[in-house]
């Protein structure tokens, strides 16, 4: 899919994006979803919205799957938004992260940040990030690259 290969070229310092390329990024990933396969009787969907949005309450109350869905996608799209890619346990990964604003829970954290696996096509988290910013300073991620920083 050329959004997965714009973002390999980003990756690797093949070269950089227009912001043209960018936006066809941010569009690519903003369609991708979790994964929709059923295991153990629930989605990737479900399985996240009940961690952060449920357990966790991460996300305001009233939260359905659907508005925490759509969270994403906003944040995926918002040009407020910063975007990295990196290499995450080895995978290439693109990191969209945003200050948590109206979506904020009750236990919720200051930032959000929403992982795109470039090897399978979808997203693999969704969470407010206790860490902040630094959690991007994992030492389970390398070769961390903005493509556009957080305003």
């Amino acid at each position: 899919m050329a959004g997965d290969l714009l973002i390999l070229e980003a990756a690797t310092g093949a070269r950089p994006l227009t912001d043209e390329e960018l936006q066809q990024v941010v569009d690519h990933v903003a369609r991708a979803g979790f994964d929709p396969t059923i295991r153990a009787g629930r989605t990737a969907a479900m399985r996240h919205f009940s961690k952060h949005v449920e357990k966790q309450q991460e996300w305001p109350q009233g939260t359905t799957l659907e508005l925490y869905l759509e969270s994403i996608r906003t944040i995926v799209r918002d040009p407020y938004s910063g975007i990295c890619v990196s290499r995450y346990q080895g995978a290439w990964q693109l990191g969209i992260v945003r200050r948590s604003g109206d979506f904020r829970g009750p236990r919720g954290f200051d930032w959000v940040l929403v992982e795109y696996r470039v090897e399978i096509g979808l997203w693999v988290t969704a969470y407010q990030a206790a860490e902040g910013l630094n959690e991007l300073a994992s030492p389970q991620r390398t070769e961390v690259r903005w493509l556009r920083r957080p305003r």
